[in-house]
């Protein structure tokens, strides 16, 4: 099974970290709203990468590389109980979306992520209404983030 590795930093983080790992493919993204900021991922069958610890098993889906189109990031975490009521609901890829993985923390299976991009942004908000247990605060002290982000050239 196919893992994803993710970490967050700066471009000089980024950068340090590819050059000390020249044969990794990655894929890096920033964020328009912090140019600072960006994340890192690669995908493998390692169980660890980064020193970050995101690290994930992929359960569905395919991320695609489409340039300037922002992809979003949504973690979040279900209880057993909420696993069983809505894990069901990510076996098949959503209309709309043009690319979109979804993954179940190797450390903690109680955490998700998905990696997603979409024809619009409204798509995505459609999605996400229909999936309301997915918080998407930028700023929340829990579990849960949503990030928007896109493809460095």
């Amino acid at each position: 099974m196919q893992k994803l590795h993710l970490t967050f930093g700066s471009s000089y983080v980024i950068e340090g970290i590819k050059a000390q790992n020249k044969t990794k493919k990655f894929l890096q993204f920033s964020d328009k709203n912090d140019p600072h900021q960006y994340a890192l991922i690669t995908i493998d069958s390692e169980k660890k990468f980064f020193k970050s610890n995101l690290n994930y098993s992929i359960l569905n889906g395919n991320l695609d590389i489409i340039k300037e189109t922002p992809y979003f990031f949504d973690h979040f975490s279900l209880d057993e109980k909420q696993q069983k009521m809505y894990l069901a609901s990510f076996q098949h890829i959503p209309d709309g979306s043009l690319s979109f993985l979804f993954c179940q923390s190797l450390e903690h299976d109680f955490d998700f992520l998905v990696i997603s991009c979409w024809t619009n942004t409204v798509q995505y908000k459609n999605w996400l209404a229909r999936h309301s247990f997915i918080t998407t605060s930028n700023n929340s002290s829990d579990n849960s983030y949503s990030r928007k982000m896109y493809i460095n050239s």
